[in-house]
């Protein structure tokens, strides 16, 4: 039976018990199931109802969500949004009726909620409004929509200098939280970008080479893993940072492991002595490779990663919110929540056993600040010497061009000159870029993570997307 036919037998029983079971009233109108709706169609921040806005802002609806941006200037506690919404159907904004052309406060999330006629539809949405840019905005609300992530965190730099930060949706889902440019979001394998300063800083000071070996006799590691023999004595800190050191990598070593055991176990049982590659030969990304860096750092260092990380990198710059993250106990008052997709667990990974490949989190604008002081720009001072620098941006394995170490470069389209570097756990995706020939940097954190065709090339060009944006400013 076609949808249309079904209709009219609906609204044909329909008349037949409203005229068999009461007398109809003079006074009241029947309304047709089909047309007694709770839809809104559209809403807007207009320039008629809102005469301090230049030119009006268009909502982005989708998932139970309107997302809106308005200039700074605007008064966003008195806002008077132009709704279109299904005939004789009523408006409530955070329970109350809303009456047409009265302002409102949207600096919170606001519950709209559209009532039917009838009162018996219904349908609710959550606004969630914003100062930005409307225009380049846009396209943040639609990634969000389109694969269902709550919460986003923009910041775009320009020649040292940040020129726009912005958080979009939801850090905290539950509590109504809207996201900022300074809560932390997990870094995902970002965090490698950070491991591979930390090697670079340790090289710098003298304590260690690119060409050192990591195992074996001689090994940087040995006095941790001794009596290590064959082809693993002949890993160096360069295979590991160019990803070619010829350990196993698929299943993937880190992740398929029983989260209990810790970081040593891991590379005992999972490394050492399941070497698949002579080591140089052939690149595959290799998460267990920067774990085996993150004990060189401890080893070299003479202390744990994180204290390494902040006190002798972080801290002469000055950046103090970069973090190994935790479980969601652990969570810190300004960090997000994690939701996972697809049946996956965002709590599901052990933080501080992955912290050197992917266990930092970190806010957009920490990011900024971090890539201004590894540019080898005169103006902010950096982290590492210049000559350290041009050394990890622009060492490019031989096994794959676009690796330098610890970083990709070399995109075949975006990011001319440009040093940069992704991330995906459960729950969360990141992608973030420094130093474009055009003086570009660029991060977008999600606390969120699809698994639908398509998604990690749309994270990429809505990252680039916004640095092109503001690239005149």
């Amino acid at each position: 039976m076609s949808r249309s036919l079904k209709s009219l037998l609906y609204v044909a029983l329909a008349g037949f018990v409203l005229i068999s079971c009461h007398k109809q009233e003079p006074d009241q109108v029947t309304v047709k199931p089909s047309e007694d709706k709770a839809l809104l169609t559209s809403m807007e921040f207009n320039t008629k109802m809102n005469p301090q806005m230049v030119s009006k802002s268009s909502c982005t609806k989708g998932n139970g969500y309107v997302y809106a941006s308005v200039p700074d200037y605007v008064d966003i506690t008195k806002l008077v949004p132009s709704m279109s919404i299904s005939e004789n159907a009523s408006v409530e904004l955070n329970g109350v009726k809303y009456e047409e052309g009265q302002p409102f406060d949207f600096s919170e999330p606001v519950k709209l909620k559209v009532i039917s006629g009838t009162g018996k539809n219904k349908s609710e949405y959550t606004v969630l409004v914003k100062y930005g840019d409307k225009d380049i905005d846009k396209k943040a609300y639609e990634f969000m929509i389109k694969y269902s992530i709550p919460g986003v965190s923009v910041s775009v730099m320009k020649d040292e200098r940040i020129v726009y930060a912005s958080g979009f949706g939801l850090a905290d889902v539950e509590h109504q939280v809207k996201v900022t440019p300074d809560h932390l979001f997990r870094l995902a394998s970002i965090s490698k970008t950070f491991t591979a300063v930390c090697i670079m800083k340790l090289i710098e000071d003298g304590k260690l080479s690119l060409d050192s070996h990591v195992f074996g006799a001689d090994g940087v590691l040995d006095s941790v893993f001794p009596g290590v023999t064959g082809q693993e004595t002949e890993v160096t800190v360069r295979n590991l940072l160019h990803h070619n050191s010829g350990f196993k990598t698929s299943p993937d070593p880190v992740f398929d492991y029983d989260s209990s055991i810790g970081t040593d176990e891991i590379i005992r049982r999972r490394a050492l002595g399941c070497m698949v590659e002579k080591p140089g030969v052939k690149y595959s990304y290799s998460n267990i490779g920067f774990l085996i860096l993150g004990r060189v750092v401890e080893v070299v260092s003479g202390k744990d990663y994180e204290s390494f990380l902040k006190e002798d990198v972080l801290a002469p710059a000055g950046i103090t919110d970069i973090h190994v993250g935790g479980n969601k106990q652990q969570r810190r008052p300004n960090e997000c929540i994690y939701y996972s997709q697809s049946g996956t667990n965002g709590y599901g990974n052990n933080m501080p056993v992955i912290k050197a490949l992917g266990g930092l989190i970190a806010s957009t604008n920490q990011l900024m600040d971090w890539l201004a002081h590894i540019d080898g720009k005169p103006g902010v001072p950096d982290i590492l010497k210049p000559e350290t620098l041009d050394v990890m941006y622009h060492t490019v394995a031989s096994t794959n061009s676009q690796r330098a170490l610890g970083w990709s470069v070399n995109h075949s389209i975006l990011f001319p000159g440009g040093h940069f570097h992704s991330g995906n756990l459960s729950g969360t995706a990141t992608y973030y870029v420094g130093g474009t020939t055009e003086g570009m940097s660029g991060a977008v954190l999600c606390n969120s993570r699809s698994y639908t065709s398509g998604f990690d090339t749309d994270l990429v060009l809505l990252t680039n997307d916004f640095t092109q944006y503001f690239k005149n400013y």
